[in-house]
C-alpha cells in the first residue's frame, strides 16, 4: 500500500497539504475543490488504516458540512473555509472551518419527509457521527465530527 495521499491536480481556489494520518485544505467555495475534497476525505481512511467503510460515511459528512456553509453564506461573494480530515485510532474526524456566524441551525425535520427540501443536515450529523461539536476556530467557527468504526 501506498502511504502517500494522492493530492488533486490544482484547482483555483484550493490548497491541500498532506498532515499526518490526513490533510487540511485551505479553499474558497467551488464545485472542482469541492469535488477534490470530497474525493480525498474518501480515500483517508484507506490510506491511513482506518475502516476503508468509514470514506462513504466521512464524505456525506463533509458534503453536508459545505453545503450548510455554502447555504448560509452571503450569495456573492467568496466563501472561505478550512477542511480537516484524519484517520485516528479509532476511526476519521473532518473538521470543517467557515466564516458564518453563529451557531448551527437545527430544524424539526423527519429524515424521512418526502416533502423538506433541507433542514435534514445536523439530523444526519447525528446518525453518522459517533460524536459532533461547534468549537471557535480562527476562521470563525469549527465543526469537528468523529466517525468511528462499528
Amino acid at each position: 500500500m501506498d502511504d502517500r495521499l494522492v493530492l488533486p491536480d490544482p484547482v483555483p481556489g484550493l490548497v491541500v497539504t498532506e498532515r499526518e494520518r490526513g490533510f487540511h485544505a485551505e479553499m474558497t467555495a467551488s464545485r472542482q475543490a469541492f469535488s477534490a475534497v470530497r474525493a480525498l476525505t474518501r480515500s483517508v481512511p484507506r490510506m491511513y488504516g482506518a475502516d476503508p467503510e468509514l470514506g462513504e460515511a466521512a464524505e456525506l459528512v463533509l458534503s453536508e458540512l459545505l453545503g450548510n456553509v455554502v447555504r448560509a453564506s452571503p450569495e456573492h461573494g467568496p466563501v472561505p473555509l478550512i477542511v480537516e480530515v484524519y484517520a485516528t485510532s479509532t476511526g476519521v474526524e473532518v473538521i470543517v472551518h467557515d466564516a458564518v456566524p453563529g451557531q448551527p441551525d437545527r430544524r424539526d425535520v423527519a429524515l424521512d419527509s418526502t416533502e423538506a427540501m433541507s433542514g435534514r443536515g445536523l439530523h444526519l450529523l447525528d446518525l453518522l457521527t459517533d460524536r459532533w461539536t461547534v468549537e471557535p476556530s480562527p476562521l470563525g467557527k469549527q465543526i469537528r465530527c468523529r466517525l468511528r468504526a462499528e
